[in-house]
C-alpha cells in the first residue's frame, strides 16, 4: 500500500507539469501566430489635407491600412503622436476592433499645427491587441507664404464720374493649390461695375487676372479684399491703391484748332478742326455755339459723329450775334457709357472775322495745340495749297517727259551727232 500510495503524487506532479508546459507552448504559439498575422498589416496610403498648412490652419491626416494576410488581426487603438501637432479628435480610435484578412481600414485625424514654418513628422501609431504595434511617420509641411496680389493696369489719374479699367494680378507662389479665390473692390467714394470677381482655383505658380471698371468721385484710397481657402481655412489679403481724381486721365479730350471766322452782316460762319487728343473714343461729337450767339441755318449744329483717339474732323457752324467780341463754341460728346461731356472754347471775332466777299479766307486762332492738318483725302493740301509752285512743278515734269521720249525714240542721239558735225566744221 505504501508503494502504491507513493506513486500517486508522482503521477499527479507529472500531469501538472505536462499541462503547464502545454499551456506555455500554446501561449507561445498563439503569440507567434498573432505576431505573424500582424506582420501582414501595412499602411497603404496617407493623405494630408491641405497638402501644405499655413500657421493655425486646421486640417486632416487620413491613413489607410490593409491586412494582406489570411487571419484577422485585433487592433486595440490608433492615434497620432506628436509634440508639435495638436490632434482635435485624439480619442476617436481608442477602441478599434479587428481587421479581417484581405480588407482595409481607414483612420481620419483632425489636426491643427501650432508651429512655425517647416517640415514635421507626426507619428501614426497602431497598437495591436496581441502583437505589439505599427509606427508610420507622416510628413507634414507648414508654410506661411500667402497668395500675391498686384495692380498691373490702372490710370495714373481718374476722371471724375468716368469708368476706368483696373486690372489685378493674383498669383499663387505656394507648393499647393488654393481655391475659392475672390476679389472684392471697395473704398470711400468708389463705385465698381463688378461687386466681386470670382477667380476660382489657383494651382502652384499659377496667375490669373481680374478686371474691374471703377468710378471714382474724389481723391481716396481703393482697397481690394482678396479671399481664398487653403483646404477649408479662409484667408484674407487686402491691397490698397491710392486714387487721384483729376483732369485728363484716359478719357477723350477735344482740341479745336485751325479756326476761321467769316462774317456776312450779323451772320458769322465758324469753321475749323476738332481733334480727339485723349485715349478713349468720343461718341456723338457735335459742334454748335452758345449764348449770346444764336445758331442759324444752314449749320446751326454740326454733327461729326465718332472720333477715335488721334482722329480729327472738320466742322462749320453758322450763327448770328451782335456787339460782342467773342463767340462761345461748344463741343459736346459722349463716352462709351453714354455720359455727356461738354467743352467750351471762346472764339475771338474782332480781329479774325473777314467779310464774306473778301479775298482772304480768315485767320487761325491761338487755341490748344492739336492736329493742324485739314482733311481732304490724297489731294487735300489744306490751307497751304496756295503756297505750292504748281506751275513750275508742271513745267519741270513736262520737260522731263519730253527728254525721256526723245531718248527712247533716238532723237536725242541724232541731235547730239548733228551738233558734233557742226562743231567739227
Amino acid at each position: 500500500m505504501k508503494k502504491k500510495n507513493g506513486m500517486i503524487p508522482s503521477r499527479m506532479t507529472g500531469i501538472i507539469l505536462l499541462l503547464a508546459i502545454s499551456c506555455i507552448a500554446a501561449t507561445v504559439l498563439a503569440a507567434t501566430s498573432a505576431e505573424d498575422a500582424a506582420s501582414y498589416v501595412s499602411v497603404n496610403k496617407v493623405t494630408v489635407e491641405p497638402a501644405t498648412f499655413m500657421p493655425d490652419d486646421a486640417g486632416t491626416i487620413t491613413v489607410d491600412i490593409s491586412n494582406g494576410g489570411t487571419a484577422p488581426v485585433a487592433i486595440y487603438r490608433a492615434e497620432i503622436l506628436s509634440q508639435d501637432i495638436k490632434v482635435l479628435n485624439y480619442q476617436t480610435y481608442d477602441s478599434v476592433g479587428a481587421i479581417g484578412p484581405g480588407t482595409t481600414m481607414q483612420f481620419t485625424f483632425r489636426i491643427k499645427p501650432e508651429v512655425e514654418d517647416g517640415m514635421y513628422f507626426p507619428m501614426f501609431y497602431l497598437d495591436f491587441t496581441d502583437a505589439g504595434s505599427l509606427r508610420y511617420p507622416v510628413p507634414l509641411e507648414v508654410d506661411s507664404t500667402p497668395v500675391t496680389v498686384s495692380v498691373v493696369s490702372a490710370p495714373a489719374s481718374f476722371s471724375s464720374g468716368t469708368k476706368e479699367q483696373v486690372v489685378l494680378s493674383v498669383s499663387n507662389p505656394r507648393n499647393n493649390a488654393v481655391n475659392s479665390v475672390t476679389a472684392i473692390p471697395g473704398g470711400d467714394g468708389i463705385r465698381s461695375t463688378q461687386s466681386s470677381v470670382f477667380i476660382g482655383t489657383l494651382e502652384p505658380d499659377e496667375e490669373k487676372k481680374a478686371t474691374f471698371e471703377i468710378t471714382a468721385e474724389r481723391d481716396t484710397t481703393m482697397a481690394f479684399d482678396v479671399s481664398y481657402r487653403n483646404g477649408n481655412n479662409l484667408h484674407h489679403l487686402v491691397l490698397e491703391m491710392p486714387v487721384t481724381v483729376g483732369e485728363g486721365g484716359t478719357a477723350a479730350e477735344m482740341v479745336v484748332n485751325n479756326v476761321e471766322v467769316v462774317q456776312a452782316g450779323s451772320t458769322f460762319t465758324l469753321s475749323g478742326d476738332v481733334t480727339n487728343a485723349g485715349l478713349r473714343d468720343a461718341k456723338s461729337v457735335k459742334v454748335t455755339v452758345d449764348s449770346p450767339a444764336v445758331p442759324v441755318d444752314p449749320n446751326p449744329v454740326y454733327v461729326i459723329g465718332a472720333l477715335e483717339p488721334d482722329d480729327f474732323s472738320s466742322f462749320e457752324v453758322t450763327c448770328t450775334v451782335r456787339d460782342v467780341s467773342s463767340i462761345p463754341l461748344i463741343i459736346q460728346y459722349r463716352d462709351k457709357d453714354g455720359k455727356v461731356f461738354e467743352d467750351r472754347v471762346n472764339i475771338s471775332i474782332r480781329s479774325t472775322a473777314v467779310p464774306a466777299s473778301g479775298e482772304a479766307s480768315g485767320a487761325s486762332q491761338g487755341l490748344p495745340s492739336g492736329n493742324t492738318r485739314r482733311p481732304g483725302g490724297m489731294l487735300g493740301f489744306g490751307n497751304g495749297i496756295s503756297k505750292i509752285p504748281v506751275t513750275e512743278i508742271l513745267i519741270v515734269i513736262a520737260a522731263c517727259i519730253a527728254v525721256a521720249v526723245a531718248w527712247r525714240k533716238g532723237y536725242l542721239g541724232k541731235a547730239v551727232d548733228i551738233v558734233r558735225k557742226r562743231s567739227g566744221r
